[in-house]
């Protein structure tokens, strides 16, 4: 066990301003604009839930997609036109504590570990003060929903509430009740675990027959300590499952069968040293894999950073990896008849790429170098 209880106040320093937050839902080069009643953006699109790259154009009126066209139209705004991000699994409240010492996993966020001890003693102004900053950068890395995991019981909830205020971000909730099993805020979407291995069976059988009497999804961690809490996992009937970076093909091939979504987050796995998840193989089994920042004691919240790992790494297919990063985290999370492709009818949450910028100029295939080395800085709008 590391002993720095100590340095907890330090680490818990109070931040030094409430970010305002974006008021509307176009920015350009940094400044918040008007959104204008139609809007077109033309270059290399990439369209449709099978993230095709067409030489086209995207028309947007009142901030829905109302056509999406090959074909030269001189737009607003040029460049590599793609859809926001989806993060489909983050702890958005443990960026009161960054960048902890390496630890195992188990001291780390395990019962009684250093997450839950600085959560514990944090007040309700930092924590909310805290989310609120990572969910702005969420927003300004091109991120347009996350799914969050989000523990404390109601008050947690509450919290996570207020920080969102404003913003405009979508999210999809994941309450962990505290003792009692009835302890789901009424705005949450599904209920968030951590492994089987951590609860009574008889607590987590209660939680999840609440749940699903309430209309709520199931998401738990396994499959990241060890093999030993997937079994139980999948016996609870999950729709989300989060990590398996310990799983075996006869593991995948269950989750496969069961029809669960899967959320990777290899930074996070490197960092624990939890291995990194046999993603290829899950694609290969026809399942839903989609991709989380997950603590951000211990990552940012940018997508890049993973989509860059994942395809370096994991995946050498660039469509693929793009799809995890944005359709398939919407599946997941129930948002994809809204979000996470450019088609029309959807809601225009996109992102905008400078193709001339120092990095990204020379590019041979727009969709590789977003997935590959595109950074923030690359990005010319935000709707």
């Amino acid at each position: 066990m590391h002993m720095i209880d100590k340095d907890v106040n330090k680490m818990m320093s109070p931040l030094a301003c409430n970010p305002a937050g974006p008021k509307s839902q176009v920015v350009a080069s940094g400044d918040v604009v008007s959104f204008p009643e139609e809007i077109i953006l033309s270059g290399t699109v990439i369209a449709g839930e099978e993230m095709l790259a067409l030489e086209g154009y995207v028309v947007i009126k009142n901030g829905i997609i109302k056509e999406v066209s090959e074909g030269r139209e001189r737009g607003h705004f040029e460049g590599i036109v793609c859809p926001a991000f989806v993060n489909a699994h983050t702890h958005v409240a443990d960026s009161i504590a960054k960048d902890p010492p390496f630890m195992d996993l188990a001291d780390l966020v395990g019962p009684g570990g250093l997450k839950h001890r600085i959560l514990e003693s944090a007040s309700d102004e930092l924590l909310v003060e805290s989310m609120r900053f990572s969910l702005a950068e969420m927003l300004d890395t091109g991120t347009c929903a996350f799914g969050d995991f989000r523990e404390g019981g109601s008050h947690g909830v509450d919290l996570l509430l207020r920080a969102q205020e404003g913003l405009s971000i979508q999210s999809r909730i994941f309450g962990r009740p505290l003792k009692d099993p009835e302890d789901v805020h009424p705005a949450c979407w599904g209920v968030g675990l951590s492994s089987t291995r951590d609860y009574d069976r008889g607590f987590v059988d209660d939680v999840v027959r609440i749940a699903r009497k309430n209309g709520m999804h199931i998401a738990i961690h396994a499959g990241e300590a060890g093999r030993d809490d997937i079994e139980g996992a999948l016996a609870l009937e999950p729709d989300i499952l989060i990590h398996l970076s310990r799983a075996e093909r006869s593991d995948l091939r269950r989750v496969a069968e069961a029809g669960a979504s899967v959320v990777v987050c290899p930074r996070s796995n490197l960092f624990t040293r939890a291995g990194l998840p046999d993603v290829a193989e899950m694609l290969s089994l026809g399942i839903n894999v989609c991709v989380g920042t997950d603590n951000l004691m211990i990552n940012s919240t940018s997508i890049f950073r993973e989509m860059e790992l994942i395809s370096k790494a994991l995946v050498r297919d660039d469509r693929q990896v793009f799809m995890m990063c944005t359709i398939n985290g919407a599946r997941a999370l129930g948002m994809d008849e809204r979000l996470g492709s450019i088609d029309p009818g959807k809601n225009a949450r996109l992102i905008v790429f400078d193709r001339n910028s120092r990095n990204l100029r020379g590019s041979l295939n727009p969709l590789a170098s977003v997935v590959r080395r595109a950074e923030p800085s690359d990005i010319m709008l935000r709707i």
